[in-house]
């Protein structure tokens, strides 16, 4: 039996059918994703039961919740079985007040993939396929939208801390010298330590546009080696760090082009440009461009510019040299990165995606082909990889290794 484990999620199928007084719904996938790396192991392999639960509490509350039970035989550890909660929550309803309180998902920004702004839900850099819900990660919140003639007044309040899952891999050494490795120092879950959101948006003349605020921690932690000569080794550890984020985005149309932008300034920790470890201030923005084809064709293409504040580049190098660090990772002060989308359908049942991104200064890159094909009525087919690629030490080529392929059936019902 132990060659037939993938299929015990299928087996909660009845439970479905015996839910009284409730709205179910939800899906049942099959998911193989093999790594394009010699030996080419498994990823991920397995299979999948999202149950959906909706059920109205009173006239103006409902109660929502998406529970996984998530089969992966390829996972290493010994119970390759979980099951956990993708959204929960409560929502009520007033006249000009809505409030979600639960796990949830919150999307800030305009532009296609890159969106300075986003900073509520982290990312699974590890698990970037064709559904959302694989690559972004639900937050506890509050969420609570106050719409004021013509204007909607978000409040978001996020009691913990949840970082982006990103693999890092650091050497054993360094000039000659071992590295010895600390537990990531994470922010400890306490309300003091909450994150605060705060989005203000609004339409005039046919213009989109929004502004917004954030302060939490960056959800990219900052990396720290320290040379300790008496021990003859360096120590490396990562921590993450508060910052103030203030953004701003806006979309319109003209005929059959959509023209958007997107920018946030962000003030972080190392307000002086004097922690050659920590990200400097700075600003990233997005300007992009789609073009409808026709109905079966859409195109976009965006600018993407990050600019460093308080940067002194011969501090940088200057202190990497007297620390005996490596001078490879010193960053650029200003950034530069093309992004784009192509996006075919050739009938109602199948389609084409093709997502990419370019950073111009180490010409590393990210692809994402998917190609979708609706099989029958609640049968999707999915198929595609995520590809990175450029030099070792650039942001995309370290990510090489984890190159996959990914294909997935998924019958919702």
């Amino acid at each position: 039996m132990g060659r037939f484990k993938f299929l015990y999620p299928f087996l909660l199928f009845p439970l479905l059918l015996a839910a009284q007084n409730i709205e179910t719904g939800g899906y049942l996938k099959l998911f193989a994703h093999p790594n394009l790396n010699a030996p080419y192991a498994w990823e991920r392999l397995g299979s999948r039961v999202q149950l959906q639960l909706t059920q109205s509490l009173a006239e103006r509350a409902t109660f929502y919740a998406a529970l996984n039970f998530n089969y992966d035989r390829a996972n290493d550890d010994k119970n390759p079985m979980r099951v956990y909660p993708v959204e929960t929550y409560l929502d009520f309803f007033f006249d000009k007040l809505d409030i979600r309180l639960g796990r949830q998902f919150i999307f800030w920004g305009k532009t296609d993939w890159i969106n300075p702004t986003d900073n509520i839900n982290p990312w699974d850099y590890e698990n970037i396929t064709a559904e959302i819900e694989d690559y972004r990660i639900p937050v506890t919140a509050v969420r609570a939208d106050l719409y004021l003639s013509g204007w909607d007044l978000q409040l978001v309040l996020l009691p913990r801390f949840s970082p982006h899952r990103i693999p890092i891999e650091m050497p054993d050494s360094l000039a000659g010298l071992p590295v010895a490795h600390r537990a990531t120092e994470r922010p400890e879950n306490r309300l003091t330590n909450g994150e605060l959101g705060l989005r203000l948006s609004s339409a005039v003349l046919g213009v989109d546009f929004s502004f917004s605020y954030f302060y939490g921690f960056d959800k990219s932690p900052t990396i720290r080696i320290q040379m300790l000569p008496a021990q003859q080794k360096f120590i490396h550890t990562t921590e993450y760090s508060r910052q103030h984020v203030l953004g701003f985005d806006f979309a319109t149309t003209f005929d059959k082009w959509v023209f958007k932008g997107e920018g946030a300034y962000f003030l972080t920790a190392d307000r002086d440009g004097k922690d050659i470890f920590a990200v400097n201030p700075h600003l990233k923005y997005v300007l992009g461009l789609d073009y409808n084809l026709s109905d079966n064709w859409t195109l976009n293409g965006q600018f993407v510019q990050t600019v460093l504040f308080e940067y002194d580049r011969d501090y940088e190098e200057q202190t990497r040299i007297e620390r005996h660090m490596p001078l490879d990772d010193v960053p650029e002060p200003y950034l530069q990165s093309l992004s784009g989308r192509i996006h075919y359908k050739w009938n109602d049942f199948l389609s084409l995606q093709l997502i990419s991104v370019l950073n111009l200064e180490e010409t590393d890159y990210f692809i994402l082909p998917i190609l979708s094909y609706a099989f029958a009525d609640g049968i999707n087919i999915y198929a595609g990889g995520t590809l990175f690629g450029g030099p070792a030490q650039s942001s995309f080529g370290r990510s090489k290794e984890y190159s996959k392929a990914f294909f997935e059936v998924k019958y919702s019902f």
